[in-house]
């Protein structure tokens, strides 16, 4: 007996679903997929029948002309809708039951947290240093270095810049006055095996490390001029040789002006 329309329905769904389980790589949305492997069959099948269409009886003539008009269906233009389109603004992920979830919905739900903080650091707060993050010279006989203490800034886009324990960095023997950057970095880590997604990959089972964590962390650097995505934290001075920290430098900290 033939199936109905929705019974061929509900058996993808749960197809689906019964997929997502076992294979959570898995999607409908190229070319290796199940339902477009199925297209290609019924497609060489047809063909195959093409060349001797007068073995057909009238119930498979019938069944074929079925075929046709479901697959010119499928084959229509897919019909443009309005809200299909995002428009300006932060998006979240609307979950729904029965919706399957992948690599894109979790880090869009991860830029939507992100995004919103950022803005209200940006608007709320501004640039600056948040806490701590003091500035200190030392000499001896390997040279000249600096040492940042552990505390917060917030840059220009409203990331947060967070030092966790102090940070050194040796001076240069050349120049006149530096200012000391800190600028927001991530540093993906915790490498994990992850199953191929190629086609190829998958046939000879091969696998590659992906970082399944990501730091953010800082990095700093001494120039001459400020930078956009930095904060100025320190301004540095040779003074009769031996660099110092710039007592007259006022670095903006939140919250103070």
């Amino acid at each position: 007996m033939p199936m109905t329309d929705e019974q061929w329905i509900a058996f993808a769904r749960d197809l689906q679903h019964a997929l997502a389980r076992v294979a959570p790589e898995w999607t409908d949305a190229n070319v290796h997929d199940p339902g477009t492997t199925v297209l290609e069959v019924i497609s060489y099948a047809l063909s195959d029948l093409q060349s001797r269409s007068g073995a057909l009886d009238d119930p498979a003539r019938g069944l074929a002309r079925t075929v046709a008009e479901r697959a010119s269906v499928l084959a229509a233009p897919a019909e443009s809708h309005e809200n299909d389109e995002c428009g300006p603004g932060l998006q979240r992920v609307n979950y729904t039951h029965g919706m399957l979830l992948g690599v894109e919905d979790f880090n869009a739900e991860q830029e939507y947290v992100r995004n919103r903080l950022k803005r209200r650091n940006r608007l709320l707060h501004g640039t600056g240093i948040a806490s701590g993050l003091g500035v200190t010279v030392e000499h001896d006989s390997a040279g000249s270095r600096i040492t940042i203490s552990p505390g917060l800034a917030l840059d220009s886009a409203g990331n947060e810049i967070s030092v966790d324990q102090p940070i050194e960095l040796a001076l240069q023997t050349q120049g006149t006055a530096l200012l000391v950057l800190l600028r927001y970095a991530e540093r993906p880590c915790r490498l994990s095996p992850a199953v191929g997604t190629s086609i190829g990959d998958s046939l000879h089972g091969s696998q590659s490390a992906q970082p399944t964590r990501i730091v953010e962390t800082c990095s700093v650097a001494l120039a001459e001029e400020p930078a956009a995505d930095s904060v100025a934290i320190a301004r540095l001075r040779r003074v009769r040789g031996r660099w110092r920290v710039d007592a007259q430098f006022a670095a903006r900290r939140l919250g103070k002006d």
